[in-house]
């Protein structure tokens, strides 16, 4: 099998303008699936006004914005959203990626049933807005609201936490070739993703909430956080840089850790994306008090999208490898640069290795 070549575009790159089927598939359902108007459609698809809108749909699909609702038809106007399919490249391991989001689901934010994500992006005293992403034939749609965000960044927010920008015949070749073990793991789930974060800050923070804890144990602080000072929201940073955190169950260094990155947060207008902005964030938070190597790790992971990213010092990868951290690193050192997508398959034959443990287990 030929494998794609990856263009390993920085991370800071890897916007929804820089992928053109992406754009492609937003512009023409907001054409073909809502009557709003050309300015508005511009608005909603991320583009600068009606001429660039003509620009792309000329390049796109040689025609006029006009000629392409034309000729295409309306699908159907629905109110409030769109769907639209959501371009996969190469494999995508479905179970993997709807269960890591089910076990850190967020009560009253985030839904997961099956292979179907739910998110609110409207606050919790308003009307409810969800964004939805499902599994269809192999691949993933998607159901965008209108009336909020402009759904340009919303279908950015669903690219970077289903990790979509990845083609995983590149990584999953790479990792198959320079690991017996990883080999394996490839072969009987291809396309196991990294899963990007929904916001930046929600996740650093999520981050030092799970040091040294469970996924459940973590997600349970994280809940408590909603209900104690977000109103059932995920709690701003403003409403978390004056807090004494420590007060919902962690030890004191973590919840002032989290109130001084709130704090930063605030004080300089901050915004994490991912890429160059949210790595220097990432290099700074190790002068906190209470964040360790595997925080600012985790965050590369989720936030930053760096794909090379590699908690060295992860208690899983520490006990299913049987080493320390220097020799994990060393053990990892040929699987750059997708060192985050092996981590991905280290955690999967370790959950293996758990359930096979627990059956064998007398009663």
């Amino acid at each position: 099998m030929k494998v794609p070549e990856q263009t390993n575009q920085p991370a800071s790159q890897l916007t929804l303008g820089s992928s053109l089927p992406m754009r492609k598939s937003l512009v023409s359902a907001l054409l073909t699936q809502t009557d709003l108007p050309l300015t508005k459609v511009a608005l909603e698809g991320g583009l600068s006004g009606v001429r660039e809108l003509r620009t792309h749909c000329q390049h796109a699909h040689g025609l006029t914005p006009t000629e392409l609702r034309r000729m295409q038809g309306a699908t159907g106007v629905e109110p409030g959203g769109i769907t639209l399919s959501l371009p996969v490249k190469g494999p995508y391991h479905m179970d993997w990626a709807f269960d890591y989001l089910r076990r850190r689901a967020l009560l009253g934010i985030e839904e997961v049933a099956g292979h179907h994500y739910k998110r609110r992006v409207s606050a919790s005293n308003q009307p409810p807005s969800w964004v939805e992403v499902w599994a269809a034939n192999g691949s993933l749609q998607a159901r965008l609201p209108l009336g909020g965000a402009p759904v340009c960044e919303l279908l950015s927010r669903v690219t970077r936490l289903f990790d979509l920008h990845t083609d995983s015949r590149v990584v999953d070749h790479t990792l198959a070739t320079c690991s017996p073990m990883l080999a394996q793991s490839v072969s009987h789930a291809p396309g196991l993703r990294v899963l990007g974060a929904w916001d930046g800050f929600e996740t650093t923070v999520r981050a030092v909430l799970g040091q040294q804890v469970s996924v459940a144990r973590g997600t349970d602080l994280a809940n408590g956080m909603v209900q104690a000072y977000g109103q059932g929201d995920f709690p701003s940073p403003s409403q978390l840089q004056s807090r004494d955190i420590a007060e919902l169950g962690m030890p004191g260094n973590r919840g002032r850790a989290i109130a001084t990155i709130a704090e930063w947060v605030v004080q300089e207008n901050l915004e994490l994306p991912e890429g160059d902005v949210a790595e220097a964030f990432v290099s700074r938070i190790g002068e906190i008090k209470g964040i360790g190597p595997w925080t600012q790790n985790y965050v590369r992971l989720r936030v930053v999208k760096d794909p090379d990213a590699f908690p060295h010092n992860d208690w899983v990868v520490l006990k299913h490898l049987q080493t320390t951290p220097a020799e994990a690193l060393k053990v990892a050192e040929p699987w750059r640069p997708w060192r985050a997508y092996g981590l991905m398959h280290l955690w999967r034959l370790a959950a293996i290795a758990r359930g096979n443990r627990v059956r064998q287990r007398p009663d």
